[in-house]
């Protein structure tokens, strides 16, 4: 991983922590690897805020798995997230948007 030059002193005085489940010599992104990245900060994560799920998507599939492991997920409040909101997330208006922290 290449570390950008404005987080290498808070990496060595341990201010900064870097968590990935990849090998350090993963350098190319794949579809697998973007699905198993999101898994991961959603399962660090307390809640979710998802912007966007198309029915029979990716994400929405994301999104179930992250409903079935009993995690929150809030979703803008709008006709294009009602699948999103009848499986179950949380819709938002963008005034409240900040309330559910």
């Amino acid at each position: 991983m290449r570390i950008r030059k404005e987080f290498k002193r808070p990496l060595e005085e341990k201010r900064l922590l870097f968590l990935s489940p990849f090998k350090e010599s993963q350098r190319r992104n794949t579809v697998e690897n973007a699905i198993e990245r999101n898994r991961f900060v959603a399962a660090l994560a307390d809640a979710v805020f998802v912007t966007h799920a198309s029915p029979n998507s990716k994400t929405e599939k994301f999104c179930k798995d992250v409903l079935k492991w009993g995690k929150p997920i809030y979703t803008l409040m709008c006709n294009a997230n009602m699948t999103l909101a009848t499986l179950g997330a949380i819709p938002i208006t963008i005034p409240n948007m900040f309330k559910w922290a």
